[in-house]
């Protein structure tokens, strides 16, 4: 049976000056948020690998095929803003879907340095069987469909939410006149 802490308390002031409540002692294990988020995502992979490999494809060269499902063809530096993926990672991972031939790299002809990354006609026809996949894991997953999608947004949520607030900069177009 899990419990929550219910050690001592204390208030304290997160960055944005609003009240927060901070435990005074260390929780357990089970008790910490990062180590539930850490088991989720572990758990979540394991069931979703099995199908993957019908497919033949990793988890992350999955994502790569769903933005580009969804997007259409976009720059290697496109992607990796999508995936949140450093280009290090996503560069040798473009180079292993192109051997399968799923995915084509083609240099823009305007700008040699920019990768364009587009689906092949394999990549375009995996989507069909991508969708029947998806269909048999959310059934393999046994939970109710609403509870699932009200899990993603809440976990996009604190996403977008947890954390220092990034700068937003605006660009200011300045006229020099001439």
């Amino acid at each position: 049976m899990k419990t929550r802490t219910t050690n001592t308390r204390r208030d304290t002031r997160n960055q944005d000056g609003q009240h927060s409540i901070a435990p005074v002692e260390m929780p357990g294990l089970d008790n910490h948020l990062c180590f539930a988020l850490y088991s989720a995502s572990n758990h979540m992979t394991r069931l979703f690998v099995p199908f993957l490999k019908k497919l033949g494809v990793t988890y992350p060269q999955y994502l790569v095929l769903v933005v580009l499902w969804e997007r259409g063809a976009r720059g290697v530096g496109d992607l990796a803003s999508a995936l949140q993926m450093d280009l290090g990672s996503l560069s040798p991972m473009l180079k292993r879907l192109e051997a399968k031939g799923l995915v084509t790299r083609r240099r823009q002809p305007d700008d040699e340095r920019r990768v364009l990354v587009g689906l092949t006609p394999k990549g375009v026809s995996l989507r069909q069987r991508t969708e029947q996949m998806l269909g048999e894991f959310y059934c393999f997953l046994n939970m109710p469909l609403d509870e699932l999608f009200d899990l993603k947004d809440r976990l996009r949520h604190f996403v977008r939410s947890a954390g220092p607030k990034e700068e937003r900069t605006t660009a200011v177009k300045v006229s020099v006149p001439v």
